[in-house]
């Protein structure tokens, strides 16, 4: 009988060693340890913003500067097309499609916001005064209004910008040098014009006459996609020297 006992406890001794040798290999810390799978991130680790989704989060840190705000305002518009170039185009088309380049050049930036005086081909009263006091309403610290000119005369050509009060002079020369390099067009220089939208503005205010749409010579180059890319770069570079931004 005592032979019997130890004989089973022997018996018993290895069935328990099999079942500790067999929960290693197939446990926890066994093969699922080689397969490359990663750890999950640790909680603090995933930055959360207090209301969010729960989802990571950029960990840059907010812009908190001031913010300046820029009116660009595409001439005419609607059944105001403005000058027909050479071509059979219209101004209206150029106008908007150039001060829309403007405003995408500084869609990431976050010390300039652009905002235009039509989005589309609407038509804006002058008699309503809306651009002026469009720009007025905001406050804007800047005033762009974007034109094409025209001309009976095919050969005049060139880029020229306008301003109304004193005020605006400095702004008027700085962005002109800027564009009269970016148009490569004959300099017809800084002169004073009484237009509404910089007669009724109260921050330094200009009117851009980029080339002459009635000139094949400047016609050919104020659409191309080339001409107002580089134009809307001078543009945001000249606001960007007025301003004092880098």
């Amino acid at each position: 009988m005592r032979k019997t006992y130890l004989i089973a406890a022997v018996w018993l001794s290895l069935l328990l060693l099999a079942a500790c040798s067999d929960g290693a290999g197939s446990g926890s810390g066994g093969k699922l340890a080689d397969t490359g799978l990663s750890a999950a991130p640790a909680e603090d680790s995933v930055i959360r913003v207090p209301g969010s989704t729960g989802q990571p989060q950029s960990s840059s840190q907010p812009y908190l500067g001031r913010v300046y705000k820029v009116v660009v305002d595409p001439g005419h518009g609607g059944e105001d097309p403005g000058a027909v170039s050479v071509s059979g185009r219209l101004e209206k088309d150029f106008n908007l499609s150039l001060s829309e380049k403007i405003a995408a050049q500084v869609e990431q930036d976050p010390q300039i916001e652009i905002r235009l005086t039509r989005t589309g081909d609407a038509f804006i009263s002058s008699q309503e005064l809306f651009r002026p006091q469009f720009a007025n309403n905001l406050p804007a610290d800047l005033f762009i209004s974007i034109h094409g000119n025209t001309y009976e005369e095919v050969s005049a050509s060139g880029t020229e910008t306008f301003y109304y009060h004193e005020e605006s002079l400095a702004w008027a020369e700085t962005i002109h040098k800027h564009v009269i390099q970016a148009t490569g067009l004959k300099d017809r220089g800084v002169k004073k014009g009484n237009y509404f939208v910089l007669r009724d503005t109260v921050m330094p205010s200009v009117l851009l006459e980029l080339g002459y749409l009635t000139n094949p010579g400047d016609e050919a180059k104020m659409w191309t996609s080339g001409f107002q890319e580089s134009v809307a770069s001078a543009v945001v570079d000249a606001v960007r020297e007025y301003l004092g931004l880098e």
